[in-house]
């Protein structure tokens, strides 16, 4: 994968406003419906990373989750208390600040694995960062068919904000994130409100530390409610150097809504057709 703001790529002349202004239509049309996902297949900030045109990458989401919630939401749901999701990401650069990926879903239980669904999604990546210049924005989409024990509803989609900048050595993002459902039974009710941010430094080239900070802050028409929501702070090293790049964290629910321990890797396997 190339990142923009190093390649120092010639930026797309689209401002905040008029960016948003084109995602409306989409938000609003997906507006009637909500998702109640807890498939942890990937846990990550999505920053200005994207595949230029006919990149192909590969990258391998590992989390685990030691010790965490056992209280069934619905019947015959698996928790990720004491199993581990291994889910491979296959993505190809379209150009045009466009990347196309596919999630392929499993869950390991002791020593059983388990297919749990796919989802594709689609990153559009139009306002890139120059150097020390401007910020970085886009969206992605989403759209996943998951299995009932690890989803209620089979189907679902997200859409995924991505704004942030870099500031010298720091990196900040943020993404706000809306899920919904398409089948049921939540498919009349209001989206779900996530969001995800990192603050990260890099220390020397190649190697950076940070934080992630990670909370579902429950329907769109209730009030946010803190301790009844979920809530982890992530301690994570990205490693950019080396043949296998891939980040490491350790998060820790902040309340008793939240699983207590969760363990998250992403690897970026070399790929060249």
């Amino acid at each position: 994968m190339q990142r923009p703001y190093q390649a120092n790529q010639k930026t797309i002349s689209v401002s905040l406003q008029s960016f948003f202004q084109g995602l409306t239509t989409v938000f609003l049309a997906l507006w009637l419906s909500t998702s109640y996902a807890v498939l942890q297949d990937e846990i990550q900030v999505y920053d200005d990373e994207i595949n230029a045109k006919g990149e192909y990458s590969l990258e391998l989401h590992v989390n685990s989750t030691p010790s965490g919630l056992t209280s069934q939401s619905y019947p015959g749901e698996v928790m990720n208390h004491g199993n581990t999701r291994i889910t491979p990401e296959f993505a190809y650069g379209l150009g045009h600040d466009l990347e196309l990926g596919l999630y392929v879903n499993s869950v390991m239980v002791g020593t059983q694995w388990n297919y749990a669904g796919f989802k594709g999604r689609l990153k559009w990546l139009p306002i890139q960062e120059k150097k020390g210049d401007g910020f970085f924005a886009g969206v992605n989409f989403e759209l996943s068919n998951t299995l009932y024990q690890y989803e209620q509803s089979q189907y679902s989609g997200e859409a995924r904000f991505i704004i942030g900048k870099h500031f010298d050595e720091w990196l900040v993002v943020v993404n706000p994130i809306f899920d919904f459902s398409f089948s049921q039974p939540y498919t009349n009710q209001n989206p779900m409100f996530n969001l995800a941010s990192r603050v990260s430094r890099e220390i020397t080239e190649g190697f950076s530390l940070g934080v992630e900070y990670y909370s579902n802050l429950g329907s769109l028409n209730y009030p946010v409610n803190l301790q009844t929501t979920g809530q982890t702070l992530f301690a994570v090293a990205y490693v950019d150097a080396g043949p296998v790049p891939f980040q490491f964290g350790i998060g820790r629910g902040l309340n008793s809504s939240t699983d207590s321990w969760t363990v998250k890797a992403i690897f970026s396997v070399p790929i060249d057709f």
